[in-house]
């Protein structure tokens, strides 16, 4: 008989948050960690593994709307319109307003301007 090691990521949000009261990205946030893992999730947006855990169970102390606009562009398919190169996935636009500047191609140069 095996046991599965799988995190119930999306129970352990509902019982964290409230059924009613959780938002609807970390629902989302939960159910990719339990499709892949909170390894990869946290990878594909840019945090940690502990932010994601800290995120699904409420408890995360830091900027609540910076892993949603990350967990939108990376999940749910939220897009913004960039003066540089049109409509991109949000979380993509905001990795590109983190990085520093550098001369190495005129579209960094552009995007670092914008």
């Amino acid at each position: 008989m095996s046991t599965s090691n799988k995190t119930a990521f999306v129970a352990n949000a509902i019982s964290s948050w409230g059924e009613g009261d959780i938002p609807e990205w970390v629902v989302v946030l939960a159910q990719e960690a339990e499709r892949s893992s909170a390894t990869a999730i946290a990878q594909r947006i840019g945090y940690s593994v502990a932010v994601v855990s800290a995120v699904i169970r409420a408890n995360y102390a830091g900027d609540l709307s910076k892993v949603e606009a990350k967990v939108r562009g990376a999940f749910m398919g939220e897009t913004v319109d960039c003066p540089v190169v049109g409509e991109i996935a949000r979380d993509r636009c905001l990795d590109e307003q983190a990085r520093p500047f550098s001369a190495s191609s005129s579209m960094r140069t552009a995007l670092y301007r914008a």
